[in-house]
């Protein structure tokens, strides 16, 4: 008669599924992260632009009075 073999204790080889969902977690979460800050850095840009445009304006219009009162 053909008997069972008793609990062996077996290597695991590769990853676990507790193992890959960590992983891919951490994946996902610095990925976020990321777009995250390209969206900040992006944002930030938008608002230094937005401001150097209007100290040129600024500067322009001051300069066009300048040329008006002294030419």
């Amino acid at each position: 008669m053909w008997k069972q073999p008793k609990f062996v204790v077996s290597r695991r080889h590769g990853w676990l599924l507790p193992d890959a969902l960590l992983a891919l977690g951490i994946v996902a979460l610095t990925l976020v992260m990321a777009q995250q800050a390209l969206v900040v850095t992006q944002r930030q840009e938008q608002i230094r632009t937005a401001k150097l445009r209007q100290v040129r304006a600024r500067h322009d219009r001051a300069l066009l009075t300048w040329a008006a009162t002294n030419g």
